[in-house]
């Protein structure tokens, strides 16, 4: 659906272009758009190296073990059906870890792990898959590397001044999302 929303959209900037003469500066916003494009994917393929071998090395150390032992009485109560299967929360420590570091697309690997680890068969998530799913997505993010990237790729003095911001957002959202799931189960279980 989205490709031929994406695709309506740029027939009609083309056309428009073309109609309103502004073929050759609708042109040349094209290849500029490309140059900024690569620029910014060099810029994020090199951070993302750099925190994805990171986190190997974390995990190949035993420091990601050491996490998931540091996280394991908040990971307990918020999975308690899984609190003895080393597995999941190993992924799911896994994936917290990568995400507070702001490396988002590190974590991905993990949080598919973990979900596939908690998948019990059925066509719909349970309960921790729910809580797990928002707490990936609305995830706290200590150092904000990606963005941090982004923000020098385009020009940053001081990329990281944000992170206060980062953290209060985020740390708001996992909040209200893992009560939002927490209050939602309540409710199909009084039905």
């Amino acid at each position: 659906m989205m490709n031929i929303v994406w695709a309506v959209i740029i027939i009609a900037s083309v056309t428009y272009a073309l109609i309103s003469g502004n073929g050759i500066s609708a042109s040349g916003a094209i290849f500029k758009g490309c140059e900024n494009s690569i620029k910014l994917l060099l810029t994020l393929t090199g951070s993302m190296a750099v925190w994805s071998g990171i986190m190997n090395i974390a995990d190949k150390s035993g420091v990601s073990e050491a996490v998931s032992i540091l996280f394991s009485p908040i990971l307990k109560l918020l999975f308690p059906e899984y609190k003895h299967d080393r597995k999941v929360m190993s992924h799911i420590s896994t994936n917290i870890t990568a995400n507070l570091i702001g490396i988002g697309n590190a974590a991905t690997p993990a949080g598919l792990k973990a979900v596939a680890a908690m998948h019990n068969g059925s066509r719909r998530a349970n309960r921790s898959m729910s809580v797990f799913i928002v707490m990936n997505t609305a995830s706290i993010q200590l150092i904000p590397a990606t963005i941090a990237a982004m923000r020098t790729a385009h020009g940053s003095k001081s990329p990281m001044e944000i992170t206060v911001c980062i953290w209060i957002s985020s740390f708001s959202a996992l909040i209200i999302g893992i009560a939002a799931v927490k209050l939602t189960s309540l409710f199909k279980r009084n039905k």
